[in-house]
């Protein structure tokens, strides 16, 4: 795989992911805006009958209101990921897209490309990477654009050699007998002695550019392994977050039913349940970000072979 392929290939996955996380805030936002519409028309309809001030429908209300415009924020997300991929995909940007793995399935999806791709023995050695491959073929280049330049020094041989047969006809066309054999062998020899400086000007500019094609290489493995090894301590982080997110979800859903159950018999405040509300958003949030992490450090992680440096590491 090209270095090109590999960059596409991530680009597209972390396209797709990002697609399906937008998709998922977007359904977590519009629950919570459900969520809150429904406290707010408890708390209003308790405002009806006394058992709530004001203070907490005009809270509740706010609140609601507020959630709207998260609503809407995630909408325009989700529309802006969903072009990119499309872009990406080369597809028309006005034709639906309905993605077919979720952002918290922790398992990749079934692309058989995608899977030999990740499935493939990892080799994350430094000189196995495709910027060091290249930097390396740069600099045998530049050392034989080095020799050639040295080498105008040395005296240059040249063994010529021509054969033919000429014809002298006396007549219009001549006959076999008219061809006489004219071979003829030559050798040159050329000393370059006085260049006026040329091949001296060579060999220095072509040794400066070596030496720099050289400290290129150097710093090409440098920023290879900081590239690698912040690819797999992001793998090791996701993982670890994946992990601690799994049940949390689950938790904040039962702490907001309890919160709700005690806030409808009236012996917890409003408080109690907006921060049970936010709980349990958050949770969901952190466990689609952290699902989206996952899928593009596997994939980041497994086409490092061929992946080109990272932008924050050139």
């Amino acid at each position: 795989m090209s270095a090109q392929e590999a960059q596409l290939t991530l680009d597209v996955t972390q396209a797709y992911y990002d697609a399906a996380l937008s998709e998922r805030l977007l359904l977590i936002a519009r629950g919570t805006l459900l969520l809150a519409d429904s406290t707010y028309e408890q708390t209003r309809l308790a405002r009806q009958v006394g058992a709530q001030p004001e203070f907490d429908v005009l809270r509740a209300q706010v609140s609601r209101d507020n959630q709207r415009a998260v609503v809407i924020q995630r909408e325009s997300d989700r529309e802006t990921a969903f072009l990119r991929l499309k872009q990406l995909l080369n597809l028309p940007l006005s034709q639906a897209l309905t993605l077919s793995t979720p952002v918290d399935d922790s398992i990749l999806p079934v692309v058989p490309a995608l899977d030999t791709v990740v499935n493939r023995t990892l080799d994350t050695a430094t000189a196995s990477r495709a910027p060091v491959r290249q930097a390396e073929a740069s600099v045998e280049e530049q050392e034989q654009r080095l020799r050639v330049a040295r080498a105008e020094r040395y005296p240059a041989v040249t063994l010529s050699s021509s054969f033919a047969r000429l014809g002298y006809p006396s007549d219009v066309f001549p006959s076999w007998n008219d061809f006489v054999t004219d071979w003829t062998v030559g050798l040159t020899v050329k000393v370059p002695l006085f260049t006026g400086g040329r091949i001296g000007g060579s060999v220095k500019s072509a040794s400066a550019t070596a030496e720099d094609s050289r400290i290129r290489l150097r710093q090409t493995r440098e920023r290879t392994e900081v590239d690698t090894r912040t690819a797999l301590e992001r793998l090791r982080a996701a993982t670890a977050a994946w992990e601690a997110s799994q049940g949390t979800v689950a938790q904040a859903e039962r702490a907001y039913a309890i919160a709700e159950i005690r806030f409808r018999e009236g012996i917890s405040t409003q408080t109690e349940l907006a921060d049970a509300r936010l709980a349990l958003e958050q949770a969901r949030a952190n466990r689609a970000t952290a699902g989206r992490d996952l899928q593009t450090s596997r994939v980041r992680v497994a086409l490092l072979p061929d992946l080109p440096l990272a932008q924050g590491t050139q």
